[in-house]
């Protein structure tokens, strides 16, 4: 032990002498002198730090304090005003309940165990799930939206409630009392944001909670709705009921009353639950409707004000005149019903009975009284087909009435050949035609009938009848239209400078095949829907445009060569148009030069055209890049192939610029002759004078000499060459023609000149020289001139020369000569 005690004294001296060192360590002090008074304000809050904590935090400056504190602020300002702008929970507590209700009556119908599902049931009840389903994708993206933005909030709030600013201070806040106020109303403003956060949170969770649950039975409804709609695409052309010559009996729960009954309260509902949602374009489209009949109404009381031409005007149109409303309304309903979505089976039966409505009064006093007694047989049956089309439910009871309904039907169409007449050709054609289709769907629904395919007979009897009558209303929406147009051309004639020299007949030709489209696209839609076809249509176009075809490295699809080629051919027919209509404003103003486009037409022709090709090679995603090669690679087939075509090309370009002609100039190019009808991009058009339309191209008109009479202006000098006799008294000569040259339309500056010009042989010449202001009054003025000094001659006795020739004979035939000697024997 004592020899290992000096090592453990010494052991207990070193440990001693480390911690008493440490211990010992110097305390900093800082001189009272170095301490700021303001650095003195700022303490700690006890109540929100430990004690522990307290030598670890290094006290901020005053500014870093009052800097932080107004940005604290401010932020919650933000955030406060952010959070005021709350979601919109109006649309959300009104579409929320009405989708819950559309997908509870709905389940509550499909477990009905009597209900059977007809096509057009499970067709709507598909358009209805869809929209349903959309517009609560539509709300659950605004929900989340705003959680994901509420979370953002709430994160940030966390972070400003941690922050160590608010671990400090003033030592005395009657020191700083604004800054105190400030900090204490910040803390209040955090509060209030952690709570409304919250409760914002809590009210959009709920919506998610009640939107997810919507989607569930959406998709649940969809996969049921789904397995009925193949069973009955599988049994459509199967037997459904017996034939109709046996005996049958048809087990129904509901009467053929109670089934309409509930059909029409159910599709009324969705008709109006249609208009509200779409509320805007409902007052849009009763805006429209109302505008254009107050249009066409004062368009009418101009016309009928104008007691010269206002009976002329108002017996070239058949239908306005008379019902001026209804045809308003004929003309805008099938434009109107394509601004509302088409799919609504309800929508489409209300406005189709607007339009058979209107047009029934057009009949009425367009037609016969027989004409019309049947065509209100045709609307009672319609009524009827379209009401059970708007069944929810199979009705078998409805069998005989839909027998009955065809046969009238085709009775009444039959005669349609013997009794219908018409001035235009092509009505009666079209009549025709439409008569025969009918006919067809309406037999084949009959046999189907007869062979117990229920489903497929009133699919095929409604769509024979509803189109049939559906054409005839698109009948009236193209004549009503052009009636429109002619009565507001006719009546802006004397107050608008563009209208009045618009050649109608010109337009209507161009604008009756746009509304003749749309009109056999209107009733194309109309047959689809009916025959339950759109959305297999729809469907087949989509995936045969859409899918991705490849051709060697590249790649294309349908979709965006049809949309390339419909937009190059709108920007041709809008450059074809801008044409016409410059060409006639030219006719118009064919006295002033300068109030023409003439050529220039042909660079707006080009620029739209150009445009086009852009616009249209970018939407159909087609890189210009590759167009740029394939067009360096044509390039050389151009060089050698196609030179004439390019320098027609080319010349066209240059005459645009150059402007040596305009539309409407009388020019003369080789023997030619003529008035420019129009500068076109490769060739030019001229009217000759004796009617004949001559394509010249247009690098003839500048490679060969060109005399245009019209370049300047329309002034013309004409000359005359007037021979009178020797003997004539030359004074008198000259008075009479310097009188036949004083007349209005010869110019005085430059003034006529009379020159006596040559002396011929039998006769001295004078020679005429004299301007008219237009070389269009050519031919009249010099017609004029000369019958005038003819007629003055011959008052006068001046002799106008003309060559004399003497005949000499020097011998005659012998039979010629008897019977002169036999003459002259007897007075021998």
């Amino acid at each position: 032990m004592k020899k290992y005690f000096p090592f453990l004294v010494s052991f207990l001296f070193l440990v001693s002498s480390l911690g008493f060192g440490q211990d010992s360590l110097p305390i900093r002090k800082i001189d009272s002198l170095l301490i700021s008074a303001k650095d003195s304000l700022i303490i700690m809050d006890s109540t929100l730090i430990g004690p522990e904590l307290s030598q670890q935090l290094l006290t901020p400056s005053l500014e870093e304090l009052i800097k932080k504190g107004r940005t604290y602020s401010l932020m919650a300002h933000e955030i406060m005003m952010e959070l005021q702008e709350s979601m919109d929970t109006t649309r959300l507590a009104e579409e929320i309940p009405s989708m819950q209700q559309t997908v509870t009556a709905i389940r509550e119908r499909t477990k009905n165990p009597n209900t059977q599902f007809n096509f057009r049931y499970v067709n709507a009840l598909l358009r209805i799930l869809k929209a349903t389903e959309e517009n609560n994708q539509e709300l659950d993206v605004l929900v989340q939206k705003r959680l994901d933005r509420l979370n953002d909030l709430d994160s940030l709030l966390k972070t400003v409630k941690n922050d160590q600013f608010f671990k400090y201070k003033i030592r005395d806040t009657l020191l700083l009392p604004m800054y105190s106020d400030e900090i204490f109303h910040l803390k209040e403003n955090l509060h209030i944001l952690d709570s409304t956060i919250y409760k914002q949170e809590l009210q959009a969770a709920r919506y998610q909670s009640q939107l997810s649950n919507i989607t569930t039975g959406i998709r649940e409804l969809r996969r049921y709705v789904d397995i009925n709609k193949s069973q009955l695409e599988k049994n459509l052309f199967k037997k459904e009921i017996n034939f109709i010559w046996e005996s049958y009996s048809i087990p129904s729960p509901k009467s053929i009353f109670q089934i309409t009954i509930e059909s029409i309260k159910l599709n009324y509902l969705f008709l109006v639950r249609q208009l509200k949602t779409d509320l805007f374009i409902t007052y849009l489209a009763l805006i429209i409707l109302i505008g254009g009949f107050l249009l066409v109404y004062r368009t009418l009381k101009s016309i009928r004000s104008d007691k010269e031409f206002g009976s002329i005007i108002l017996s070239r149109i058949k239908y306005l005149d008379k019902r001026p409303f209804a045809s308003v309304m004929v003309a805008l309903l099938p434009l109107v019903f394509y601004m509302f979505d088409t799919g609504s089976i309800a929508l489409l039966t209300f406005f189709m009975y607007l339009l058979v409505f209107f047009s029934s009064f057009l009949i009425y006093n367009a037609f016969p009284i027989r004409v019309f007694i049947k065509w209100m047989i045709l609307v009672v049956i319609f009524i009827f087909f379209t009401i059970s089309n708007l069944y929810w439910e199979i009705a078998y009871q409805e069998r005989m009435y839909f027998q009955i309904g065809n046969i009238l039907t085709l009775i009444i169409l039959s005669q349609i050949p013997k009794k219908f007449t018409s001035d235009d050709p092509s009505e009666v054609t079209f009549l025709k035609r439409l008569r025969i289709l009918t006919m067809i769907l309406l037999t084949a629904g009959i046999l189907s009938n007869i062979l117990g395919r229920y489903s497929l007979a009133k699919i095929l009897s409604i769509t024979g009848l509803v189109s049939f009558v559906y054409a005839v209303t698109l009948y009236f929406f193209i004549k009503v239209i052009m009636e429109i147009i002619y009565i507001i051309v006719e009546n802006k004639k004397e107050v608008d400078s563009f209208t009045s020299y618009i050649d109608f007949k010109g337009i209507q030709e161009r604008i009756r095949g746009v509304f003749l489209f749309l009109a056999f696209l209107f009733w194309t839609v109309i047959l689809l829907h009916n025959l339950s076809l759109s959305e297999y249509v729809y469907t087949g176009l989509e995936e045969f445009l859409s899918k991705e075809r490849t051709l060697g490295a590249a790649s294309f699809t349908f979709s965006s060569i049809l949309l390339f080629a419909s937009l190059v051919f709108v920007s041709y027919i809008l450059a074809n148009n801008i044409a016409y209509f410059a060409s006639i404003k030219d006719q118009k103003n064919s006295n002033d030069r300068t109030k023409k486009l003439g050529s220039s037409v042909l660079l707006i022709r080009l620029a739209i055209l150009t445009l086009g090709f852009i616009i249209a090679a970018t939407a159909a995603q087609i890189p210009l890049d590759k167009i740029t090669i394939v067009l360096g690679a044509l390039s050389v087939g151009i060089g050698f192939g196609l030179q004439t075509i390019i320098n027609n090309l080319v010349s066209g370009v240059i005459l645009a610029f150059e402007r040596p002609i305009q539309i409407g100039d009388d020019i003369e190019v080789g023997n030619m002759s003529g008035q420019v009808k129009e500068v076109g991009i490769r060739a030019s058009k001229i009217l000759s004078y004796d009617g004949a339309e001559v394509v010249i191209p247009n690098g003839d008109l500048l490679s060969q000499s060109l005399i245009n009479w019209t370049l300047s202006d329309k002034r013309r000098r004409i000359e005359l060459n007037i021979g009178v006799a020797y003997d004539s008294d030359m004074k008198l000569v000259r008075q009479i023609l310097e009188k036949a040259l004083d007349r209005d339309r010869i110019l005085k500056v430059p003034p006529p000149r009379i020159l006596m010009q040559k002396f011929n042989d039998s006769s001295v010449d004078f020679r005429l020289l004299f301007w008219i202001e237009s070389m269009d009054i050519f031919l009249e003025m010099r017609n004029e001139v000369m019958t005038a000094i003819f007629d003055a001659f011959q008052e006068n006795g001046i002799e106008i020369p003309f060559p004399k020739r003497d005949l000499y004979i020097k011998s005659l035939p012998e039979e010629m000569q008897k019977p002169t000697e036999n003459k002259k024997s007897p007075e021998n």
